[in-house]
């Protein structure tokens, strides 16, 4: 209880400037890669802090890390944010809040590791509804160095555990010879007929696959006119699964299908990857256990993770595969599902400075164990060792 107190009372001293900054990040939707109004209130915010602060993080314009160094050994906890609106919505997934969240609860933590040693990391993160922001900071080193990663997100439940999808999203082009389809249609060789050949079989694919996972088709380019025999199709093929090893069979899968709709019309293909792949999410499971004590401690009512909260994708799933880290989620408003304008509204209200509060407060207690109790920090790199050999 001790603890809780000095913690609730560190960010109670800040909880004015996390709110503002909230606010601000809410009041000016920015979004993949353009935020640029957001990561300056959060560099400046963190350097008020007194956080050594870089901005370009990874060689992204609106990538953020804010650190504190207590000079001693210890681990490097990091506590992760994103800015980034949902195009055409506004913030209508929360994420004005989940920076001011990570700022809290480092802040929070600041006198803790002063006594113990160690680290604190705030990372901003761009791009995550689409531009895989985090999948290039991994890429280029940003995580390199950190031992344990969280990252909490708005939601219409408070949830430790987290579900999401292996995503691939792919391009796939068919190439003919352009010839007029009445005159002398004979010249032709036709790019839709392999398009329409593949869609036709994946449809009649997808019950065969539906315990691996999804695969969904689009015509992308169907041809310029009826009247001339199409020399370029192409269509855009999403797949999907729990296991991104099932997702990557199911892509070479797609790709023979493709290669085997051009042979048989004489046409020629190619396959593009379309955006980062995003992974499936890998919750460490000592650090969920850790953050559901500390969500208890703040209040909050834990509920399982159900298909009914939404199941999606984010470039959180990459990080976990890399380093010890979660996502989880804060309650809001209870039954208003996100990327809706009424939790838009919601995430810019009393409601969602409430959870911003409650998950700061949460995600500071997790970790002040992480330093308190440095046998913790060996079990959660021991579990992701595990998780690493089972999938591996």
């Amino acid at each position: 209880m001790e603890q809780k107190e000095r913690i609730l009372q560190r960010m109670k001293s800040i909880s004015d400037k996390l709110f503002a900054l909230s606010d601000a990040i809410f009041q000016n939707p920015e979004y993949c890669f353009q935020e640029h109004k957001a990561v300056a209130a959060v560099a400046a915010l963190l350097n008020d802090l007194g956080f050594s602060v870089e901005t370009g993080v990874g060689g992204l314009d609106t990538a953020v890390r804010g650190v504190y160094d207590s000079g001693r050994p210890g681990p490097n906890l990091a506590f992760l944010g994103e800015y980034d609106a949902v195009p055409g919505m506004g913030h209508a997934c929360g994420h004005n809040l989940m920076t001011p969240i990570a700022i809290g609860a480092a802040y929070a933590l600041m006198p803790l590791v002063d006594e113990c040693g160690g680290k604190l990391t705030v990372l901003g993160c761009p791009a995550e509804e689409g531009g895989g922001g985090k999948i290039h900071m991994l890429q280029a080193g940003a995580f390199h160095g950190i031992d344990a990663a969280m990252l909490i997100h708005p939601a219409n439940e408070t949830v430790v555990n987290d579900l999401s999808y292996s995503s691939t999203s792919l391009l796939v082009e068919f190439f003919g010879k352009k010839a007029h389809a009445v005159t002398w249609p004979e010249e032709g060789i036709n790019a839709l007929a392999p398009v329409l050949q593949l869609l036709q079989t994946l449809a009649l694919l997808q019950p065969q696959i539906a315990g691996k996972g999804w695969v969904l088709g689009v015509v992308r380019d169907g041809g310029e006119t009826p009247v001339m025999v199409p020399e370029h199709a192409s269509a855009e093929i999403l797949v999907r699964s729990f296991s991104m090893k099932d997702k990557w069979a199911l892509v070479e899968r797609v790709k023979t299908m493709a290669e085997a709709a051009a042979q048989m019309t004489g046409t020629r293909v190619e396959v593009h990857t379309l955006r980062d792949s995003y992974e499936d999410i890998r919750n460490n499971p000592v650090l969920e256990d850790l953050l559901g004590e500390g969500l208890q401690a703040m209040g909050e009512t834990i509920r399982p993770r159900r298909r009914e909260l939404g199941i999606g994708t984010t470039d959180m799933g990459n990080v976990t595969h890399e380093v010890p880290g979660l996502q989880s989620y804060i309650q809001v408003v209870p039954l208003l599902r996100g990327h809706t304008p009424e939790f838009e509204k919601a995430c810019g209200s009393p409601d969602g400075r409430h959870a911003l509060w409650q998950a700061a407060g949460a995600e500071a207690l997790a970790g002040a164990q992480l330093f308190l109790h440095p046998e913790k920090m060996e079990q959660v790199k021991q579990a992701f060792l595990a998780m690493k050999a089972k999938y591996e």
